[in-house]
């Protein structure tokens, strides 16, 4: 992607963080369509969270923080019309489903995984262990700023 002018934003970190998040959804939303998901990388996400535990309720795939419920039913809705995702009632509470990846669900997990982790690595080549692990702590100190 060609920059256009440097500007004083460029400089500026919170400017930088929220371009880098713009072109990280650009990427997944790229990779995804190579993948033929048709897929948000919300929704992929999603997928990913029940991929690595499956049978999570709408309020645990749900970020509280972000108070994306309605958000997180839309998302649901249409990943189970598409067979990605199957909702069965919690028996524990009458009110609440369990949902699970479907087996069209896992296979797009499966098959998506692979290429998203080369191209994660195309992404981070050139930083160290070291520095990844200091710029999560960055990243999880400004969130922590941000809720207060």
């Amino acid at each position: 992607m060609k920059r256009a002018v440097v500007t004083e934003l460029d400089h500026v970190i919170t400017y930088q963080v929220y371009r880098a998040s713009r072109l990280l959804r650009f990427f997944l939303q790229k990779r995804l369509k190579i993948n033929k998901a048709h897929l948000s990388p919300e929704q992929f996400f999603i997928l990913l969270r029940l991929y690595m535990k499956d049978g999570q309720t709408q309020r645990d795939l749900a970020d509280p923080i972000l108070n994306d419920h309605p958000n997180i039913t839309r998302m649901l809705d249409k990943l189970e019309k598409i067979g990605y995702v199957q909702r069965k009632n919690d028996v524990r509470d009458r009110r609440s489903f369990i949902i699970t990846l479907s087996a069209k669900g896992r296979a797009i997990c499966e098959s998506s995984l692979q290429p998203i982790q080369e191209e994660r690595k195309k992404i981070l080549k050139g930083i160290t262990k070291e520095e990844i692990k200091l710029a999560q702590n960055i990243i999880k100190t400004v969130e922590a700023n941000l809720m207060k």
